[in-house]
């Protein structure tokens, strides 16, 4: 599977998602993982997450997609994809289409291991996980629930400002400190996490702790 080319956060921004495969390379020769995010935002979240459900169904074993918190019913009705959907396909059309991609989202996985020591994920870790093989028991499909593990994991930020865990300012899940990186990165014997779900430097990713066990930002 490796090497990789990991995005984030594309939030119905079509063109550059196009920008992206034109540059890294057609999933027909490059591995891709994209890390939640696909709608809401932007004004074509249809075409970009069809798309790349497209490229899932052609090239199975080379596009892998995971959930993350905008592929969500309840958050699709305040960021846009949902009126997307009913605008462009009026006459009840465009709220079966938005039907339909929940039912999509609901089934989509939480997380990815790359290589056996990368985990891979849209928000962050949970302090409901103490091991990994816990998220594989996450049943599917899935609603995005309030609180718990699998919110965290869609939710949740790295945050130093506070020591170990502490209540999100989102109003929703929690953030972690570095400290709490390094032991979850020990106990569950991975190197490093990658995620989305923040907005990053110029350069498209940002390194958050500088030290083994490490966070890295991709949007």
């Amino acid at each position: 599977m490796l090497p990789i080319t990991i995005c984030a956060d594309t939030h119905g921004q079509f063109r550059d998602v196009r920008c992206i495969l034109s540059t890294c390379g057609n999933p027909s020769s490059q591995t891709y993982l994209f890390l939640g995010d696909y709608v809401d935002r932007g004004s074509q979240g249809i075409e970009t997450v069809t798309m790349l459900m497209c490229f899932k169904i052609k090239y199975p074993t080379r596009v892998y997609m995971l959930r993350g918190n905008h592929e969500d019913a309840n958050t699709t009705l305040i960021y846009g994809f949902y009126d997307e959907c009913i605008n462009r396909f009026p006459n009840d059309e465009g709220e079966l289409l938005w039907h339909i991609f929940m039912m999509v989202f609901n089934m989509m996985p939480l997380s990815a291991i790359v290589g056996d020591r990368v985990l891979c994920m849209h928000g962050g870790i949970s302090p409901h996980l103490n091991d990994i093989t816990m998220i594989e028991n996450i049943p599917r499909p899935s609603i995005v629930p309030p609180y718990g593990l699998m919110c965290d994991i869609l939710w949740s930020d790295p945050d130093d400002r506070y020591p170990g865990w502490a209540l999100s300012a989102r109003g929703i899940s929690f953030t972690f400190s570095s400290k709490v990186i390094k032991e979850f990165c020990e106990t569950n014997n991975i190197d490093l996490i990658v995620r989305g779900h923040q907005l990053t430097a110029d350069v498209g990713y940002s390194i958050i702790y500088l030290f083994k066990f490490q966070i890295f930002n991709f949007k």
